[in-house]
């Protein structure tokens, strides 16, 4: 049968005609969905490289489709269809090459270099030379209405477009698995929209070529609509571009787009039906979209300013207990020097080294070496705490005899109860204390400062307080209990009452703030616990444990890491 151009015409014609909705609706509104985000990123973006990489990469999109559609369209005119189609797989090559580009630039946050550009441009260069000749298209199939091509260079196509994809894949990995959690997740969804746009662009040319059936490269299009829905995904979540409200909106935009144009090209009532149902969803829920994402902006940025405040305040706040810890250091130490002083010169008066003394001055001298030995166990305290802020409290662990220990400790309490007309008692066990290893100038430190501070603020109730002392040995640990029928701690304090300088709202005006702070310190370096039960004008008990080790165990100086807890704890934890 001899060949009729004008039936070849009509064949063609007809067959154009079977896929022209799949065509517009695949063509048009995907290049134009490229291009408006593309717009979107590139302006919004102020013009950053990657918005710049990104448009460059929906433009040679848009133009490769344009060209695809120009082929199909104008299928009778043979010399348009050569022209467009010997450079349609130049686009192709450059959407890689782009696409490599953008995820380089996405993942290492800075430019390539020249040398990477050069090597990643050569595959392109080649095909701009060789597109236009014999060896890429060798003539027009005037009964097909297709160009035919020369499959060395077809093969060229494929290799290179392998070779991208791989590299694209490996340069992700790379950067995933040297990156933090969330540029991980970002890397993850970026690389994967790419991957499917690749892949659906790349299987779809392919099968089309295999089976002559060239309307599979209109499906594979789809794949650049999911790549702007992981974009779109990443520029709402990851801030990716510094784009905020406005890419939403963008995103929005395109999908109406997208349903509108598939819309307008239903020909039957069920697909008009469906496809409306569609656009009214996604109209509504896009709306919707836009206010949740708007409001999640506007909260996360007061978030964001909070945040920078509270730094900045803490800062500041740090700054100044950094002045303070200095200031209180310094007058510690300058103190040191005269409380010696005063000490010395005291001991020698007593002692008779500059002549005897009347009972009356004796008496003075008596009282000013008992303010100087305040006023040194007060800068003693301002140091101790510097040392338990810093995380560090040095230790000496040595034996103890703990009967002569606590004798030694309670007859300084006896004397201070019976000047503040407070009567204390004492509970002992009947059987011999043990020889421990423990800190003796630390665990006594935080007795005294138990024992005073019940003392002290029993007597300030009011005549006729008790303070209770009461020491038992169960299964290697120390327990001493310390009860008082004082005024009690507040409710409101109780959560503070171990922070350093701070005191009860009812504690009167004697003390500073340190004696309990130290004393956790001390009992928490030598792995104890500390904790109180306290009512408000019915007294407080405060329970102190210590594990004990023979004195037989390996002791010496040794510096444990004190972490002053910001709430008591309370009774029986653990």
């Amino acid at each position: 049968m001899e060949f009729n151009f004008a039936q070849n015409l009509q064949y063609c014609h007809e067959i154009v005609q079977d896929v022209s909705n799949l065509l517009y609706v695949s063509h048009i509104p995907s290049a134009i969905a490229a291009l408006v985000i593309g717009y979107f990123v590139l302006t919004k973006s102020n013009y950053s490289l990657l918005g710049k990489i990104l448009f460059s990469i929906a433009a040679t999109f848009s133009l490769w489709v344009i060209s695809n559609l120009i082929i199909w369209i104008y299928y009778n005119h043979n010399g348009l269809v050569m022209s467009v189609w010997a450079s349609i797989e130049i686009f192709s090559i450059l959407l890689y090459v782009l696409f490599l580009y953008f995820i380089y630039v996405f993942v290492e946050k800075k430019d390539a270099t020249t040398v990477w550009k050069c090597i990643a441009l050569t595959p392109l260069i080649i095909s701009i030379f060789i597109s236009p000749t014999t060896y890429n298209l060798t003539g027009y199939d005037i009964q097909e209405c297709i160009a035919i091509e020369n499959p060395i260079y077809q093969e060229y196509f494929r290799i290179v477009k392998i070779v991208f994809a791989v590299w694209i894949i490996l340069l992700a990995i790379k950067k995933y698995i040297q990156s933090d959690k969330v540029m991980r997740k970002e890397i993850l969804l970026l690389g994967t929209g790419i991957l499917i746009f690749i892949l659906s662009f790349f299987v779809s040319g392919y099968i089309a070529e295999q089976t002559e059936l060239f309307v599979y490269e209109a499906i594979g299009l789809f794949g650049m609509v999911l790549f702007i829905g992981f974009l779109g995904y990443l520029i709402v979540n990851f801030k990716v571009f510094n784009i905020k409200l406005i890419a939403t909106e963008a995103l929005v935009v395109t999908l109406i787009f997208l349903t509108g144009a598939s819309l307008f090209n239903a020909k039957e009532f069920t697909d008009l039906l469906l496809t409306g149902s569609i656009f009214i969803f996604i109209c509504c829920t896009g709306y919707f979209l836009t206010k949740s994402v708007k409001r999640e902006i506007e909260q996360r940025e007061k978030i964001e300013k909070l945040a920078g405040e509270l730094s900045l305040t803490n800062d500041q706040l740090k700054e100044l207990d950094r002045q303070k810890d200095g200031v209180l250091h310094m007058v510690a130490h300058q103190l040191n020097g005269p409380v010696t002083t005063i000490n010395t010169l005291t001991e020698l008066l007593l002692d008779g080294t500059f002549g005897e003394m009347s009972g009356e001055q004796r008496e003075n001298i008596e009282n000013v070496r008992a303010a100087s030995q305040k006023m040194g166990a007060q800068s003693s305290m301002v140091l101790d705490a510097a040392k338990i802020r810093g995380g560090k409290l040095p230790l000496k662990a040595e034996p103890i005899e703990l009967g002569s220990f606590f004798k030694d400790i309670l007859k300084e309490a006896e004397i201070r109860a019976q000047s503040k007309q407070v009567q204390l008692t004492v509970s002992l066990p009947s059987a011999q204390l043990p020889t421990v290893m423990l800190d003796r100038k630390y665990t006594q430190l935080a007795f005294d400062n138990l024992l005073s501070n019940a003392i002290k603020y029993t007597a300030l109730k009011g005549e006729g307080g008790k303070v209770t002392f009461e020491v038992t040995i169960h299964e290697a640990k120390l327990r001493c209990v310390v009860k008082d029928s004082g005024v009690g701690i507040p409710k409101k304090d109780q959560g503070h009452i171990f922070k350093e300088l701070y005191r009860a709202s009812n504690a009167g005006k004697e003390g500073n703030g340190l004696g309990l702070n130290v004393a956790l310190g001390a009992i928490q370096a030598q792995e104890g616990k500390i904790w109180f039960e306290s009512e408000e004008g019915k007294g407080t008990t405060f329970y102190v444990e210590l594990p004990l080790k023979p004195a037989n165990e390996a002791g010496g100086a040794v510096a444990v890491k004190v972490e002053p807890a910001e709430k008591p704890a309370k009774k029986g934890s653990k």
